[in-house]
């Protein structure tokens, strides 16, 4: 039987990602074991002025950009991080980092807060910081990136809905898009 895969292209620290989550768990009790949900990491941010901390606006502006780009892409890394050393364990991991990001509006974009999340989900820290420092999970965020912009998108959150060689594309946040499309795409 083939399966319907759900791509989400996603940051951790976009809360509307955050959001879509009961969405995706419904979907996931519902389907069971006909869809799989997996996750790209995707760094899009329209205004990165918005984003960017004091002492990084106090800069050079290619300068300042430079730098929160490398604090934001951090936390993508360390998705891609925990994905490399403990695949079945990332996606609660993932969780985890949204949540303490929008609800508990933890700094997430430090390491050692990056840290206790990996702990607080039993991922193995020294493979997991293997991986953070040593350039693989920079690659698979790469890789993340390439496929993100190969498919043309330009705002999170996004969905890739897949079955067989049939695919759609979508933004939408109700639960009933999803269930209308993996019916229009799986027959």
């Amino acid at each position: 039987m083939k399966k319907t895969i759900i791509t989400v292209f996603t940051d951790p620290m976009m809360g509307l990602s955050y959001e879509s989550e009961p969405i995706l768990e419904r979907l996931q009790n519902e389907y069971k074991d006909t869809i799989v949900i997996r996750y790209v990491m995707s760094i899009l941010v329209r205004d990165v002025l918005d984003f960017m901390l004091p002492e990084e606006r106090m800069l050079d502006l290619e300068e300042g950009i430079k730098k929160y780009n490398k604090r934001l892409a951090g936390i993508c890394l360390a998705y891609k991080a925990a994905q490399l050393t403990n695949p079945d364990k990332a996606d609660a991991f993932l969780k985890a980092l949204r949540h303490a990001t929008v609800l508990c509006t933890r700094p997430t974009t430090h390491l050692e807060e990056i840290l206790r999340i990996i702990r607080n989900t039993k991922i193995d820290e020294k493979t997991f910081l293997t991986h953070y420092q040593d350039g693989t999970a920079e690659i698979e965020l790469n890789k993340d990136k390439a496929f993100t912009n190969s498919l043309q998108i330009h705002s999170l959150p996004a969905y890739l809905i897949q079955h067989g060689d049939q695919a759609l594309i979508m933004h939408s946040f109700q639960y009933q898009d999803f269930v209308d499309a993996i019916a229009k795409i799986s027959n």
